[in-house]
């Protein structure tokens, strides 16, 4: 087996450009290592479609035609089970759509295709993307590579893992209240939520539509950027998407801050982290400022909750009321057991939750303009992740709290906001597992993200 699915992607689509390896020898590789998956990462090996695509690459560079905007020729890509591969079952985690085949790609998959990505799998994510695990009880649950013990984060747990252990160079993953950033943190790769509407959701399950969002997940930045580059912009079968240019995210990575204003904020983000994971994070914040970016501290405010698990709850249980209570027994025990919380959150309207979200958002970039801030750093994740078999985890001053709840304690808001944020790797904890530091920007500054990302990278190098 070749170790070119070790390199970055970038990497491995120059490599197949230069006809140093053929898109058909890469396919055949990375089929080979996804059948060989031992952490749960893997529920589909779609060789088929892989190997027609390949040989489709290979045919058009014989011929002289593979144009440099084919950004991702030749690489490997898996395919968080939430998102539609046409002609492939796509489960969304659950037995509700056991059967399901769609008849057509996603849009992110069809842009990836064009882009000369080759779908390789399918892979494991938390029942319809409700958690942040990746404990599948109908399809089997993923474990952390760094140590199986324990969770890979999630819902795009399988996405991460497949990243980690080079299976596939790129997996885009889906994100509403953590689901990129929390398992790329968790695995110790690169995952990037972009500004809402930035990227299509078109053939992608949704759970709650004012939160969703759809990004690029890799083990560089700069395959990350790629992919955003590929997956970004109109037009669109998306209506939320507008009409925002695309930028040429992965030339902009010198490593230069020089100008930029970081926001730490010590009290909204550091006080419920775990001491070795916060000292890993300031120790990355400590690289910023040595790439030249001004560092200071900011004072956030704190989303008030207004039920429990929102904004989560009403909007989800109603992307599934066609189901619930229906066919309650198909449905895995942590899924019901927030649906049913649902059943007594009446007394607060979806349309309070959302009212509340549009304030709470215009509140917030009032404040950090104010401040001139153009990165918000933290923690992604502020503890180590949990066993596979944990339920609740001590957070924010609770002995037992929700462990999809607590996972996605620092990431949530920037769903709420709609801000860009990208989790990169920083360090590792006291337990030898992976740190992220999360880095958020205004809406539509992903160059702001990716900047602050790039340096923290080449930091760590």
């Amino acid at each position: 087996m070749s170790c070119l699915l070790d390199a970055p992607g970038w990497e491995i689509s120059a490599a197949v450009r230069a006809r140093r390896v053929s898109a058909t020898e890469v396919a055949k590789d990375a089929l080979e290592r996804v059948r060989a998956d031992s952490f749960g990462a893997v529920w589909l090996v779609t060789e088929e479609r892989a190997l027609r695509e390949a040989a489709a690459i290979d045919a058009a560079l014989a011929r002289g035609d593979a144009p440099d905007e084919r950004l991702l020729l030749g690489v490997p890509v898996g395919w968080k089970d939430l998102i539609d591969t046409a002609g492939d079952r796509t489960t969304y985690g659950s037995a509700l759509y056991r059967d399901h085949v769609p008849p057509r790609d996603a849009e992110a998959v069809e842009r990836l295709a064009a882009a000369g990505a080759i779908t390789v799998a399918k892979l494991a994510t938390h029942e319809l993307a409700w958690g942040t695990t990746t404990q599948n009880p109908h399809f089997g649950s993923c474990r952390n590579p760094h140590d199986p013990t324990r969770v890979p984060g999630g819902s795009s747990g399988g996405s991460g893992v497949a990243l980690a252990t080079a299976m596939v160079a790129a997996a885009p993953g889906t994100d509403t209240g953590g689901s990129i950033r929390c398992p790329a943190s968790c695995c110790g790769v690169v995952g990037l939520k972009p500004t809402y509407g930035r990227v299509s959701l078109a053939g992608v399950r949704p759970l709650c539509t004012t939160l969703d969002h759809c990004g690029p997940m890799a083990r560089t930045v700069r395959d990350c950027a790629l992919q955003l580059e590929v997956m970004a912009g109109g037009p669109s079968r998306d209506a939320r998407v507008p009409a925002v240019p695309v930028e040429r995210w992965s030339e902009g990575l010198s490593g230069d801050l020089r100008g930029m204003r970081v926001g730490v904020a010590e009290r909204y983000f550091f006080e419920h982290t775990a001491a070795d994971i916060a000292a890993r994070v300031r120790r990355a914040v400590d690289g910023l400022a040595h790439a030249g970016a001004e560092i200071v501290e900011i004072d956030l405010e704190w989303p008030t909750p207004m039920g429990e698990g929102d904004p989560f709850i009403p909007e989800g249980a109603a992307t599934l009321q066609e189901f619930w209570p229906a066919r309650r027994d198909e449905i895995g025990p942590d899924v019901a057991r927030d649906l049913a919380l649902s059943d007594g959150l009446a007394a607060v309207p979806f349309a309070a939750v959302n009212q509340y979200r549009l304030e709470y958002a215009g509140r917030m970039l009032e404040k950090v303009r104010a401040a001139g801030i153009d990165v918000i750093a933290s923690p992604a994740q502020a503890q180590t992740p949990p066993p596979t078999d944990a339920l609740t985890i001590p957070y924010a001053g609770h002995p037992e709290m929700d462990v999809t709840y607590a996972m996605c304690g620092l990431t949530l808001v920037f769903n709420m906001l709609g801000w860009p944020a990208v989790s990169v790797p920083c360090g590792r904890d006291g337990a030898g597992l992976p740190v992220g530091i999360q880095l958020a920007a205004l809406p539509w500054r992903e160059d702001h993200c990716f900047a602050a990302a790039a340096a923290v990278e080449a930091a760590a190098l």
